[in-house]
């Protein structure tokens, strides 16, 4: 799902030489069908009934914000600008894995509105919330303004959204809006905006980056799938996340231009259990990623930043490191769990395994002899959720302490929850 504008057009990673120009034989070709089928049995693909039930929640949600801009402008007196032209009035912006073309049943869809300077971020997080909350296809709702990206989360007909905004400060939104073209951030103040927009530039530069974007779709299907099972999957935690692990794929695909799925998940895992993670994967040279001139400071990865245990780096100005949560700890479990997959990808390859061994859950809770539970208590489930948003987000701290100042040589933090339960 991409927006209209958007240059797609495929750039190379200055930094990287492929490593084999290799390209699929028929025994590797069967293999791909073998593992798609298998992604399928999973539940790696949403039916076709759920991506419909997403189209509407998309289309509905696009015009209940725009009868809210529209009147926002009334409120400043300023002439709504005519649909259809080449000014609009706002633009809807999905982003992550339903923007990639990736997602599952089970998926989120984060979207951006994109808005002009009469609206403001305060304004937007307030007054669509009780706008939100009475429609009657909007279930469960939750407004987190502090968060680094603030956003409303809500689920609409079942789907779970997570609604952001951006601020232009201009009089109306120009279309088609290339947001891949760094030089329209020049004129943003608010980092926050900048932040906001991040998401869905990172999303098209991770497609423009890869050859091929239908293996790369099915090899990230895959590496998502095992994660999620295999309990990796939670940059909160201190695990990579949906960006990381994108863009540890897309290098993947850089690397071996022309191999197919199952040639490039083998690859994958090969790759990554030798590779030092203090070492950054990059898919686009940061020379390429500066900032436009006059544009406002914002802090950035570079290459003489602090070392984190884990540098998944992001490919657009301002570059960050997709997975600054990691530890000790999570790096090693991360590991652990690579290696194990590569030793079941090799045995597909000679026939001894099958695909749906990767994707057998992980045995958390048979796996350790000790471990840490952290409850969260309150009144209600509305004062619950704050509660336990935060506490979640410390965890990642808990498990360094444990590391740092007791000694603990391993700390696993589960990526699940579990509860609400009534006392």
């Amino acid at each position: 799902v991409i927006s209209g504008g958007i240059d797609m057009t495929h750039k190379a990673n200055k930094d990287v030489e492929p490593l084999s120009e290799a390209s699929p034989t028929a025994a590797d070709a069967a293999r791909t069908k073998r593992l798609v089928a298998e992604l399928r049995a999973v539940g790696a693909f949403e039916g076709e009934e759920q991506d419909r039930t997403r189209a509407r929640a998309m289309v509905d949600i696009e015009g209940l914000v725009r009868e809210w801009v529209e009147s926002v402008y009334r409120r400043s007196e300023v002439p709504i600008p005519q649909e259809g032209g080449e000014r609009r009035v706002m633009l809807m912006v999905p982003f992550g894995s339903y923007c990639l073309g990736v997602h599952s049943g089970d998926s989120d869809i984060d979207v951006l509105a994109i808005v002009p300077k009469h609206v403001t971020r305060q304004a937007f997080l307030a007054e669509l919330e009780p706008i939100l909350r009475q429609h009657p296809s909007v279930g469960t709702l939750h407004v987190v303004p502090e968060s680094f990206v603030p956003v409303i989360k809500l689920v609409w007909d079942g789907v779970d959204i997570d609604l952001s905004c951006a601020c232009l400060p201009l009089e109306a939104i120009p279309y088609p809006l290339d947001l891949t073209d760094s030089d329209f951030l020049k004129d943003l103040r608010d980092p926050k905006d900048v932040t906001c927009l991040n998401g869905p530039r990172v999303t098209y530069e991770i497609l423009r980056r890869v050859r091929d974007v239908e293996a790369f779709r099915t090899v990230l299907r895959c590496i998502k799938m095992w994660a999620r099972r295999r309990g990796i999957y939670s940059n909160i935690v201190g695990f990579p996340g949906g960006v990381a692990w994108a863009i540890m794929a897309a290098y993947v695909c850089q690397l071996y231009p022309h191999m197919d799925a199952s040639m490039l998940i083998d690859k994958f895992f090969f790759l990554y259990k030798n590779w030092n993670f203090e070492s950054p994967v990059k898919i686009a040279s940061i020379d390429e990623c500066r900032a436009p001139q006059g544009a406002a400071y914002m802090a950035q990865w570079s290459q003489n930043a602090i070392v984190r245990a884990m540098q998944i780096i992001t490919p657009t100005y301002p570059v960050a490191n997709a997975t600054f949560n990691s530890c000790r700890s999570t790096v090693a479990v991360v590991k652990l769990e690579i290696e194990k997959a590569y030793g079941i990808t090799q045995n597909v390859f000679l026939g001894k395994d099958h695909y749906s061994s990767l994707f057998t859950p992980v045995d958390f809770f048979q796996r350790y002899a000790n471990y840490v539970a952290v409850e969260c208590s309150a009144e209600d489930e509305a004062s619950l959720k704050p509660c336990y948003a935060y506490l979640e987000s410390q965890i990642r701290k808990l498990v360094e302490r444990l590391e740092s100042e007791y000694g603990v040589s391993l700390a696993h933090p589960c990526t699940e929850h579990f509860g609400p339960r009534r006392a």
